[in-house]
């Protein structure tokens, strides 16, 4: 019977020399080889450390010197990978027990028979082949595992990479126009998204925008978007006038289709022309969410779309439809993420929000979203809001601080952390969506000015959003003591009474002034260890608060202790 066609190397250890011949022979029958012999446990010991490849050791238990427990103890240690038998007469069966309990694989009665030896042996062997292969497996796993990590880095950096350059698309400045203020928001829901807007002025009196939405997420509707923008033509290239927003959605539509046929991929969007001489504005909407014209003492009109999708046919027809603007009137684009569901409820609700003079795109996103629940995925969203009255134009585009505002207008700061002082306080303010990539710099400013025996006083004045990262982290803070919250929005205090966060709400205050300038505290987070780190110990403190948060965060906080277990 041949085990092994490796012919693994044994071990028989006995000071019976009768019983070392019969139990070598038998082992020799059996496939093995060589079979190496050993007196006791401290001969064992010297041909174990000069052959630690030994596959099997059979070993007697009482022998001078050392006995066979104590050989089988040290073996476990040195030669790990070894498979154990141990040989037991009648007067050692409860040491044969206690050799099972120390890690051998099975015992034998002194002077086995040679088929009980041969099942024993072969079943040793076997086990050892099998530990052995799940260990190459588990190898295997683990450097797979570090590919996909690595891959994932690099997607990761690349998707960072695609995101600049799409913002890079987005206009940086309104421009000029006199008697119209215009204001812009976009979110990508991921790195990169599929929504795109433009102004542009075209000569002397006329003013163009759209507002694109490409079916999808991620890298493939932001590739749609960017041919769309390359596909655009505003003005005719013969007169050099603008083109009529009908005229332009219909020339840019069979451009895409003629560039591809692949089913399923389209863009919806929404194209204007203001003609500044008369206040009249010319609009076009292929399959895009309701235009919103909202005028003082009357309810708020519908612009619902003149033509299809872009990219379904190329022969599809677009109308186009001319309003009057007055003087106060205010006209909202914006696409479907801002309204998830697209229900007429929402719709209502997003004529009441338009109909505020006060409010701001901004505004109306915070406004719009402060039901949503901490962490929730979100869709692109991308708001244009045109009022017809004189005033500061502004784009936030998420990243940068926006050109061409006036003091006494908004400023969008985008997702980043502010650092400013008072007197009594170091003030740290949160701009736009508050996000895990900028939590550990934050967290660790905030620790350096409470150590040094000063208080924090975080703004959220501004603050549209915080995901979970950001909310267990203000929970740990605020119960470390000395930090206080002023100008909470209505959306991060729902946030704070969904999560049971009732000592952060009770370290709210009214009454606080904000520091008279702040600067950009910056990013951080290049210690990839210390990122995950804080991102754990945040949803550790978030599981703490209620059954509810328990339930909600314990496969994030499992995975990200998993991880970090690992990376020790």
């Amino acid at each position: 019977m041949n085990l092994d066609p490796d012919s693994p190397l044994a071990l028989v250890v006995d000071d019976e020399p009768v019983t070392r011949l019969m139990v070598k022979r038998a082992l020799e029958k059996f496939g093995c080889a060589p079979v190496l012999e050993a007196a006791d446990g401290i001969a064992a010991q010297a041909v174990l450390r000069e052959h630690p490849d030994v596959a099997l050791v059979l070993t007697d238990i009482m022998m001078p010197r050392m006995d066979g427990l104590e050989l089988l103890r040290w073996g476990r240690q040195a030669v790990p990978d070894a498979m154990w038998i141990v040989l037991s007469g009648l007067e050692t069966f409860d040491s044969a027990l206690a050799a099972i309990r120390l890690g051998a694989f099975d015992f034998l009665p002194k002077s086995p028979h040679t088929e009980e030896m041969g099942v024993a042996v072969r079943n040793a062997l076997e086990k050892r082949q099998l530990l052995a292969e799940r260990e190459r497996l588990h190898r295997q796993l683990q450097h797979k595992v570090r590919e996909l990590e690595e891959t994932s880095a690099l997607l990761r950096r690349d998707l960072e990479r695609a995101e600049v350059i799409q913002r890079a698309l987005l206009p940086r400045s309104p421009p000029p126009m006199e008697g119209y203020c215009i204001h812009a928001v976009y979110r990508p829901g991921q790195h990169v998204g599929g929504d795109l807007y433009d102004v542009v002025r075209l000569g002397e009196q006329h003013l163009a925008f759209y507002l694109a939405d490409a079916t999808g997420h991620g890298v493939t509707s932001a590739m749609l978007s960017v041919l769309f923008k390359q596909r655009l033509v505003l003005v005719d290239p013969a007169t050099g006038l603008a083109l009529p927003p009908a005229q332009v959605l219909d020339a840019v539509n069979r451009s895409i289709c003629e560039a591809h046929a692949a089913p399923g991929l389209f863009l919806t969007a929404v194209f204007g022309l203001l003609d500044t001489s008369d206040s009249s504005l010319t609009l076009a909407s292929a399959g895009h969410p309701p235009v919103l014209h909202a005028r003082e003492g009357r309810p708020t009109s519908l612009i619902r779309r003149t033509g299809p999708a872009l990219g379904l046919a190329p022969d599809a027809q677009f109308r186009q439809e001319r309003i009057q603007l007055l003087a106060g009137d205010r006209i909202l684009l914006y696409t479907d993420g801002l309204l998830p569901t697209g229900s007429e409820h929402d719709l209502e609700l997003l004529q009441q929000v338009l109909a505020s003079p006060l409010s701001s795109a901004q505004e109306m996103l915070s406004q719009l979203h402060a039901g949503a629940p901490a962490g929730t995925d979100r869709d692109d969203v991308t708001i244009l809001l045109i009022d017809a009255h004189a005033g500061a134009s502004w784009f936030d585009n998420g990243a940068e601080l926006p050109t061409g505002a006036q003091d006494s207008a908004p400023r969008p700061e985008g997702d980043v952390v502010f650092y400013g002082e008072t007197e009594h306080a170091a003030h740290l303010a949160l701009r736009g969506r508050a996000t895990w990539m900028h939590c550990d710099a934050f967290h660790e400013t905030a620790l350096a000015v409470l150590d040094g025996g000063r208080r924090v006083v975080l703004d959220l004045s501004r603050c549209e959003y915080m995901d979970s990262t950001w909310l267990g982290t203000v929970h740990e803070l605020v119960a470390r003591g000395g930090v206080v919250l002023s100008g909470v929005t209505p959306t991060v205090r729902a946030m704070f009474e969904e999560l049971s966060m009732e000592q952060v709400q009770a370290a709210i205050r009214d009454d606080i002034a904000a520091a008279p300038e702040f600067y950009a505290l910056g990013t951080g987070g290049d210690d990839l260890a210390a990122v995950q780190k804080r991102i754990l110990h945040a949803h550790e403190a978030l599981s703490t608060l209620s059954d509810r948060n328990r339930e909600e965060f314990k496969d994030v906080v499992q995975s990200l202790r998993t991880e970090q277990d690992g990376a020790q």
